[in-house]
C-alpha cells in the first residue's frame, strides 16, 4: 500500500520540466495554450497593481474612512476599508486562479500553486483583527464570532505567511525552468529570465522576514505601516514574477509562432 501511495505521490515532488516549443498560435492547441498564458500575465498584472490600486482609490474615495490613518497599516486591513469588496474579490480570484490553472499536472510547481491557492482562500474569508483607529469598532462577522477573534486572526496571519513564502517556491522554480528552457524567440538570454525570477523570489523572502522582524521585535522603531510595506513587496514581486512568466507578447497577443528551438538563438551564457 505504502509504495503505491509513494508512487502517486512522487511526480508532486519533482519540478516541472522546461517549456516545450509552443503549439502553433492559431491552432486549437495553441489558443488554449495562449488563452492559459494570458491568464497568467494578467494574474501577474493584477498582483502588482493590488497594492497601489487599494492604497490611492481608498484615500482618494473615501479619505480613509472608516478609520483615519492613510495608509492603513497593512494590505489586509483594507478589508475594514470602503474597497473590502476589491480586496477580497481580487485575493480570491488570484487564490482560485492559483489553485486550478494548472490542475491535471503532478509536479511540485502545481503542488505549490494548489497549497497557495488554498491559503488565499483563507486570507479573505478570516479576516485579520480589526484595526484600533477604527471608532466605532465594526461588529465581528459570523466567522470572527464563532471562531473568536484572536484564532480567526491567528489563522489569518498563518495563511498569509503560507500564501507569501510558497509564492517565493514558484517564482524560484520559474527561475529554474527559465534557465533550462531552449531559446525561443525571446532577445533577453535565459540566465537573466532566470536571475529575474530569483530575484522576485529573494523580494518575497526579505519581504517576509520584514514583517516578521518588525512585528516581533518591539524595540525597532518603526512606522505603523511596516506590514503594508512587507505585504506590498511580496504582492508586487509575485506579480512582477508572474507577468513577465506570462508576458509573451508576440505568441499571446499576435499569434506569431514562436520560432524553431534548434535554430540558432542568443547564448544563455
Amino acid at each position: 500500500m505504502w509504495s503505491r501511495l509513494w508512487h502517486w505521490l512522487k511526480p508532486w515532488f519533482i519540478p516541472a520540466p522546461p517549456a516545450e516549443r509552443r503549439p502553433i498560435a492559431d491552432s486549437q492547441a495553441g489558443r488554449y495554450v495562449r488563452s492559459f498564458l494570458f491568464l497568467r500575465f494578467v494574474i501577474g498584472l493584477i498582483g502588482v497593481l493590488l497594492p497601489l490600486a487599494l492604497v490611492s482609490l481608498d484615500a482618494l474615495a473615501f479619505d480613509g474612512h472608516p478609520g483615519s490613518r492613510i495608509p492603513r497599516g497593512s494590505i489586509s486591513a483594507y478589508y475594514y476599508s470602503g474597497f473590502r469588496e476589491v480586496f477580497t474579490v481580487t485575493i480570491g480570484t488570484i487564490a482560485f486562479f492559483l489553485f486550478a490553472y494548472k490542475i491535471t499536472e503532478k509536479n511540485l510547481d502545481n503542488l505549490l500553486s494548489i497549497l497557495a491557492g488554498f491559503a488565499g482562500m483563507v486570507i479573505p474569508i478570516l479576516p485579520t483583527g480589526i484595526p484600533t483607529d477604527i471608532h466605532p469598532a465594526p461588529k465581528l462577522n459570523p466567522i470572527q464570532h464563532a471562531l473568536g477573534k484572536d484564532l480567526t486572526q491567528t489563522i489569518h496571519y498563518t495563511a498569509s505567511a503560507v500564501f507569501i513564502g510558497l509564492l517565493g517556491g514558484v517564482c524560484v522554480l520559474f527561475a529554474f525552468r527559465e534557465a533550462d528552457r531552449p531559446w525561443h524567440g525571446n532577445k533577453i538570454r535565459a540566465r537573466y529570465w532566470a536571475a529575474f525570477h530569483l530575484l522576485c523570489a529573494a523580494a518575497i523572502v526579505g519581504a517576509g522576514l520584514w514583517i516578521l522582524v518588525t512585528t516581533l521585535l518591539d524595540w525597532i522603531d518603526r512606522p505603523y505601516y511596516s506590514v503594508l510595506i512587507g505585504e506590498w513587496v511580496s504582492v508586487t514581486a509575485f506579480g512582477a514574477s508572474w507577468f513577465a512568466k506570462g508576458a509573451e507578447i508576440k505568441y499571446v497577443f499576435f499569434g506569431r509562432d514562436e520560432p524553431d528551438p534548434t535554430a540558432p538563438g542568443p547564448s544563455s551564457s
